[in-house]
């Protein structure tokens, strides 16, 4: 079933990676970190992992990836805080040093973890309001809006390196066990990718904000997209499953969108 069915979810892979990468750095040009945080905080790397494991091994392959998600998730809230912690590091040295954390940490998650949704869970929402309150103690200013002028070669681009790196997560997740395919799919793909074009096109503080957006909206969304597909996906099937996931957390992704709306600055441009 693999070599039918994995290019073609790999081309999925690509094309959604693409799209959010591009979405997310176009929006941080015209309206700042805050949008852009929201648009990128939304589920989209797991749920295209989970859906290609689905359609490339099983349904119930599927199901048993998301038995870590919750917890691997979480290890990738704890990224975006050893990314914004360092206040004087250059952009290569501070990606580096998160994606080695990141890395290690989800080896051990990989390797420790128990094999219980339920304790995978209380582990996810431990992690992540541990995760949550130490990046608001690091006091990250909301970046000033720096209005770009569009470029469609540059959105090409900058998407391409998201739909790359996205391609490459998911060839990992498809291609190993259920349970270090469910750690993989919550590898910062879209995260790493948006943080290293906003560096460019801007700088590193304007980076750093963005990470405010992106936790703020993930622990809000993602962590009940996890249980909601775990369930969704034993009774209506990977691709029904996925789309009543996304039902049930819009609730939580407006109240993402009313306090990324709250936190703009009157008056900025």
């Amino acid at each position: 079933m693999i070599p039918d069915l994995l290019p073609l979810r790999l081309l999925l892979a690509f094309g959604s990676g693409w799209l959010v990468v591009a979405t997310v750095t176009s929006v941080a040009d015209a309206y700042g970190t805050n949008r852009a945080g929201f648009v990128g905080g939304l589920p989209s790397t797991g749920a295209v992992s989970l859906l290609i494991i689905g359609a490339t091994q099983s349904q119930n392959a599927a199901i048993q990836a998301t038995t870590l998600l919750p917890l691997a998730f979480s290890i990738t809230f704890a990224f975006l805080l050893f990314y914004a912690i360092p206040k004087q590091m250059r952009f290569g040295q501070r990606m580096l040093v998160a994606l080695v954390l990141w890395f290690l940490a989800s080896v051990l998650v990989a390797v420790l973890a128990p094999d219980e949704f339920a304790s995978s869970l209380a582990g996810s929402v431990a992690t992540s309001s541990i995760v949550f309150f130490l990046h608001k103690r690091i006091g990250i200013e909301d970046a000033p809006r720096v209005s770009t002028g569009f470029s469609v070669w540059r959105m090409i681009w900058r998407g391409a390196l998201g739909g790359c790196v996205v391609t490459g997560v998911v060839t990992i997740s498809a291609l190993s066990g259920p349970l270090v395919a469910g750690v993989f799919a919550g590898a910062p793909a879209i995260w790493s990718s948006s943080l290293y074009v906003t560096s460019k096109a801007h700088d590193v503080e304007f980076s750093r904000s963005l990470t405010k957006s992106f936790m703020q909206t993930g622990i809000l969304t993602i962590i009940p997209f996890c249980v909601a597909v775990r369930y969704f996906f034993s009774a209506f099937g990977i691709w029904w499953g996925t789309l009543f996931a996304y039902f049930v957390i819009s609730p939580a992704a407006w109240l993402a969108w009313r306090l990324t709306e709250a936190r703009e600055k009157p008056g900025s441009k």
